[in-house]
C-alpha cells in the first residue's frame, strides 16, 4: 500500500453500464470520467443471479472484458481504467472463477434465501422487499436481517473481495423505520457482529451513496453506528457512488466525506491501478 495523499477524491470504481443495469455504455462512462477530472474509472458489472436472470451471464464476461480493454487502450495515459465485477452471494462458481482474472471484485448481497430454498430480493422495491419479509419470513424483518447477514458475511469473507458492497443493503427502503427499528437492541447487535467479521478479514468497506442518488435514502451505507465501529477498530472504508449513469460518477462523495469526518475519519481509501491509496480527509 502507498503512503497518504491529500489529493481531493479522484477514483469511481463502483459502476454499472448497458452491459448489466446501467444506463450508459462504458464508453460513455469513461468520457464522462475524463471530463469530470476522474484519475481512476473502474468498471464493476454485476455478476450473474441465475435465480433472477440477472447480471452479466458467464458466456459474455468475455465480450464484457474486451470493450473494458479497448478503452484502456484509449484512454491510456490520461484516465486508468480498471476491469472489476460486482460479485453475488448467488453468482455462480464458473464466473467467479473468471473473475480472479479480473483487476478487482465487489462482494456484495442483492437476495436472501428463505428457510424453504426462495429467494427474495432486498435491492429492487419497497413492495417485493415487504413482500419478502411477509412471505418468507412470516412478518419479521429480524428473522430476513438474521438470513441476511448469516449468507453474506461468511461468504464475503472467505471470498475476500478488494471491496464489500453496501453492507447493510437491507435497510435501503428503510429511511423512516417503514419495516423495522434500526436502534433495536436485536438489529444493532446483527449489524455490529457483521461488522466484527469484516474488520478481523480485513477487508476494505465501501461507503455508497447510491441510494440517495435514486432517492431512497438521505445518508449513505453503512449507517453513523457502523462507521464509527470501524472507525474505532482502525478499518478501511473507500467512498464510492454505484453509478447507473455517467452524470452520476461521484454523486454524494462529498456528503459521504462530510459523514466520514464527523464520525471521526481521518482517512479513505482509493483504488488505483497501483493498488489502494490512502487520502487524508
Amino acid at each position: 500500500m502507498n503512503g497518504m495523499n491529500t489529493a481531493p477524491l479522484r477514483t469511481s470504481v463502483h459502476v454499472h453500464t448497458t452491459f448489466c443495469d446501467g444506463s450508459d455504455d462504458p464508453a460513455a462512462m469513461a468520457a464522462a470520467a475524463e471530463q469530470q477530472g476522474l484519475g481512476t474509472l473502474g468498471f464493476s458489472v454485476h455478476g450473474y443471479v441465475p435465480q433472477e436472470k440477472f447480471g452479466l451471464p458467464p458466456a459474455r464476461t468475455g465480450e464484457y472484458c474486451a470493450e473494458i480493454h479497448r478503452l484502456q487502450a484509449e484512454y491510456a495515459g490520461r484516465l486508468e481504467i480498471l476491469c472489476g465485477i460486482e460479485l453475488d452471494t448467488q453468482t455462480p462458481l464458473e464466473q467467479l472463477e473468471q473473475a480472479k482474472k479480473l483487476d478487482y471484485r465487489i462482494g456484495s448481497c442483492h437476495a436472501v434465501r428463505d428457510a424453504a430454498g426462495r429467494f427474495w430480493t432486498v435491492d429492487d422495491t419497497p413492495e417485493l422487499f415487504g413482500e419478502g419479509i411477509r412471505e418468507g419470513f412470516d412478518g419479521d424483518p429480524m428473522a430476513l436481517a438474521l438470513a441476511y447477514y448469516e449468507q453474506f458475511i461468511p461468504w464475503v469473507c472467505a471470498l475476500r473481495p478488494e471491496i464489500v458492497g453496501h453492507l447493510d443493503l437491507i435497510s435501503k427502503f428503510n429511511r423512516n423505520a417503514e419495516f423495522f427499528d434500526e436502534d433495536a437492541a436485536r438489529y444493532r447487535s446483527l449489524c455490529l457482529e457483521a461488522v466484527e467479521a469484516v474488520l478481523r478479514a480485513d477487508l476494505v468497506i465501501e461507503v455508497n451513496t447510491g441510494a440517495i442518488c435514486r432517492g431512497w435514502r438521505d445518508r449513505p451505507y453503512p449507517s453513523a453506528l457502523l462507521l464509527r465501529r470501524i472507525n474505532e477498530a482502525g478499518g478501511r472504508v473507500t467512498v464510492t457512488s454505484d453509478a447507473h449513469s455517467a452524470a452520476d460518477l461521484t454523486f454524494g462523495f462529498e456528503k459521504a466525506l462530510a459523514l466520514l469526518r464527523w464520525v471521526g475519519f481521518r482517512s479513505v481509501w482509493e483504488l488505483t491501478a497501483n493498488g489502494w491509496v490512502e487520502r487524508a480527509l
